[in-house]
């Protein structure tokens, strides 16, 4: 018997398409959230060196000690309250399948960063997602009521929340806490751009998980993530990690980054400085309408078509994120800050349509 190998793919997947963003060749890449800024020369000097001196040959270290224990240092926490991913997706991956049966539910508010639905759909989870209000803040009378009828295991918040750009503020996140009836995951992948972080907010709340990356900071290409949590909890989620998950050279690459954070701080400076002088100089295009921003990327709305605007943009060799298939973010656009050049690039781009 011949088989068509689609029929081994589970119905559910088979109804979904993978994590897709349509790589439009351009110069000025403004649309995945990236840092436009390489490692100092001295920073990069030291992990040029470091590369060469892995031992390729040999297993990583399966709990990755010494990166545990700079990161630990950094944030004031214990080691045993830290656990690594292979970027923050795959921890978000271990929360669930850790914590939730299939059929299950994880609450997000929405828009927000997709990969949350997107791994509780593929582990038979189930997601309830509540609008933000027209400001982008959440909604939290309709948060609360839908955590009392779903009563999620999972709750996650993005704070700066991806694409909308602004944190949740203490009194939502509060009462948010107060009412799940399982852990409250926020996730500061951008945090390093806003003007506050929730810090160990654990110690006080045990339901509470806080989620950061390297790869807004500069260093995507290490795909490092780690969450950080009540040790028990930690305890728990790492036994669907799976062995070896962090490589050698990402772990001795992060733990000389973590160890010289203070060397990057000028850096996120600069895009902060950036990202106000964008949202002044988009705030000044007719057509654009700029919403405030504490990451390191700006949403604004297209007051145009705008498939003509992105196409406009396309020739000019510059690339932004268009939600082309969102009902709610149909004429929206989320631009990453770049460089000054690359900034001046898209806002003369913008500008010559006006």
């Amino acid at each position: 018997m011949t088989a068509n190998p689609t029929a081994f793919i589970r119905r559910r997947i088979g109804d979904i398409s993978a994590y897709h963003v349509e790589p439009y060749p351009a110069d000025v890449i403004l649309d995945a959230n990236e840092s436009p800024y390489p490692p100092p020369p001295a920073l990069a000097g030291r992990l040029r060196r470091i590369m060469g001196e892995v031992a390729l040959n040999r297993y990583p270290d399966m709990n990755a000690v010494a990166l545990r224990r700079a990161i630990a240092k950094m944030e004031g926490v214990d080691e045993a309250e830290i656990l690594l991913g292979n970027g923050s997706d795959e921890i978000i991956s271990f929360l669930i399948q850790s914590t939730l049966d299939p059929g299950g539910w994880i609450l997000t508010p929405s828009p927000t960063f997709s990969m949350y639905k997107h791994t509780a759909y593929c582990l038979n989870v189930e997601t309830a997602e509540i609008p933000l209000l027209d400001d982008w803040s959440l909604d939290v009378a309709k948060t609360l009521d839908e955590i009392k009828n779903k009563k999620p295991g999972v709750i996650f918040l993005a704070s700066p929340n991806n694409p909308t750009a602004n944190c949740v503020s203490p009194s939502a996140l509060s009462a948010i806490i107060e009412a799940a009836p399982g852990i409250v995951v926020v996730d500061e992948a951008y945090v390093d751009f806003a003007d506050s972080s929730v810090g160990p907010l654990f110690h006080e709340r045990p339901n509470v998980v806080v989620l950061k990356t390297l790869s807004k900071a500069g260093f995507a290409a290490l795909r490092l993530g780690y969450m950080m949590a009540d040790k028990r909890l930690v305890s728990g989620v790492n036994k669907t990690r799976l062995p070896y998950n962090i490589n050698s050279l990402t772990q001795a690459l992060a733990t000389e980054v973590v160890n010289s954070w203070g060397e990057l701080l000028p850096l996120f400076g600069e895009i902060k400085k950036e990202r106000e002088r964008m949202f002044t100089a988009l705030s000044a295009i007719p057509f654009m309408e700029p919403y405030p921003s504490q990451a390191n990327f700006i949403l604004a709305q297209v007051k145009q078509d705008a498939q003509r605007v992105f196409g406009a943009l396309l020739k000019s060799g510059v690339r932004v994120r268009w939600f082309k298939e969102s009902a709610r973010l149909g004429n929206f656009f989320r631009v990453t800050v770049g460089s000054p050049v690359e900034n001046d690039k898209l806002i003369n781009a913008l500008n010559g349509m006006s």
